[in-house]
């Protein structure tokens, strides 16, 4: 009876370390997959509304119609436009699921911040370009690598740096 028992004994020890190893591969391998999701891919996860605190201190909030590397595009609440929000102007997320999308597909991938502005340029749509200092009201004259260019008023335009978009929304 004794070596039934130390053969028990033996199978159950053997048994929990395989069971902490288990758990341990486990929680690395969710460790190193959420390493690895980033924020647009949480985003388009959900359906749910979002507010994203923009660098100026203010919120917008909407439903999310799509992401890009560096930008995401809300169906902005309460209104029927969209608004255009780089990435490097989101200070926080609220509202957001525990959950991320698929990663984006190759050319997806590609929908850069500068071709989405480009968009909206060849589309000649009335655009509000919210900056830091200031809002501007206009349409998107023309993209470069690094800023665009807003006409105002019959004075001209205003170049915008990417840097210093906040949104930019259909007017």
């Amino acid at each position: 009876m004794r070596w039934e028992q130390l053969f028990d004994d033996l199978a159950a020890r053997a048994d929990h370390l395989e069971r902490l190893a288990h758990d341990a591969e486990v929680a690395d391998r969710r460790v190193r997959e959420e390493a690895t999701v980033l924020l647009g891919d949480r985003l388009r996860a959900g359906a749910r509304a979002v507010s994203l605190l923009l660098r100026d201190g203010t919120w917008v909030r909407g439903a999310v119609a799509t992401t890009g590397p560096g930008w995401v595009l809300l169906h902005e609440e309460g209104s029927a436009r969209q608004v255009l929000v780089p990435a490097g102007a989101v200070l926080a997320v609220r509202g957001l699921g525990p959950h991320a999308a698929a990663p984006l597909g190759p050319v997806a991938a590609r929908r850069t911040f500068v071709l989405a502005v480009r968009a909206l340029a060849g589309a000649d749509v009335p655009v509000l370009l919210r900056t830091g200092a200031w809002d501007l009201r206009g349409s998107i004259e023309r993209v470069g690598a690094d800023h665009l260019d807003v006409a105002v008023d019959a004075q001209g335009s205003v170049v915008v740096p990417f840097s210093g978009v906040l949104s930019i929304a259909e007017r």
